[in-house]
């Protein structure tokens, strides 16, 4: 597909991409015919950034884009500075809610996982959790009742099992804990723990704010229910072709094409 962009006056100021199931499928590195359109736009002036759920370090490595604003992991429990990684903004869970997730996790056949910048602490360090440590290139910490994990702040939890077992799990965390905490998936098999105000919409306000960008000229694309609140919340949001139903009820436009091709070709009519 051509790739062809007109200087015109731009119809957003932010575009903000989601990473996995985004932009980036599960085995393949973001597409060189993504990464190019992305250098493009930002040649017209136009910020760009991802917001994406992968810890810190994971983002870091695998993200492929090159954002020229800040950029957002962990849901949005941190903002990073572009160009050097440094923590701009970071959003702990109270460690007083460790016990209160574990106290209803208990009940389902789950791998529990407390997370900080690049460490994880876990009650089982079997051959999953150690390799999605190492792909997370993050330190794994062998924490069998989770006391030392109950002595600071943690970024998140996230509770890992079959999807149905996830789904469960998660209607009974948010039945118990919704008004004290963001409870979310990112992924089919993930349930994810998070201060209530460590979304990734929150942060995009962070950086609109201290950009001095108009909310309404953001852009953003997602594909899961950790990008609802995302989409709702921005100038226009876009579910990808495979999003997941809930997304795409909230967005303001459904891709129709599959992959990346339909993000070029919705770039290319929006940048045009």
């Amino acid at each position: 597909m051509k790739i062809i962009i007109n200087q015109n006056l731009l119809p957003f100021d932010l575009i903000i991409f989601d990473i996995d199931g985004t932009i980036k499928d599960q085995n393949n590195p973001v597409a060189k015919n993504i990464i190019d359109l992305t250098e493009r736009i930002k040649s017209l002036g136009c910020s760009l950034t991802y917001a994406t759920g992968r810890m810190t370090n994971s983002a870091k490595i695998h993200a492929g884009l090159k954002p020229n604003v800040p950029m957002i992991s962990y849901q949005g429990a941190q903002i990073l500075d572009h160009s050097d990684y440094s923590i701009l903004n970071s959003i702990e869970m109270d460690r007083k809610y460790i016990s209160s997730v574990l106290d209803v996790v208990k009940f389902f056949p789950v791998k529990a996982m407390v997370q900080y910048s690049n460490q994880i602490y876990c009650d089982s360090d079997d051959g999953w959790i150690q390799d999605y440590a190492y792909r997370n290139n993050v330190e794994l910490i062998f924490d069998k009742d989770y006391l030392e994990a109950q002595q600071r702040d943690p970024l998140r939890m996230v509770m890992v099992g079959d999807p149905g077992i996830i789904n469960k799990l998660e209607s009974a965390l948010q039945f118990e804990l919704s008004n004290d905490v963001y409870i979310t998936r990112s992924l089919p098999h993930f349930c994810e723990v998070l201060n209530k105000f460590a979304d990734k919409s929150y942060s995009i306000a962070w950086i609109c704010k201290k950009l001095n960008i108009n909310k309404e000229k953001t852009l953003a694309f997602g594909d899961s229910y950790n990008d609802i609140k995302m989409l709702k919340n921005v100038g226009y949001g876009v579910a990808v072709f495979n999003a997941v139903e809930d997304l795409k009820i909230v967005a303001d436009h459904v891709l129709d094409i599959e992959g990346n091709l339909g993000i070029i070709d919705f770039l290319n009519n929006t940048f045009s």
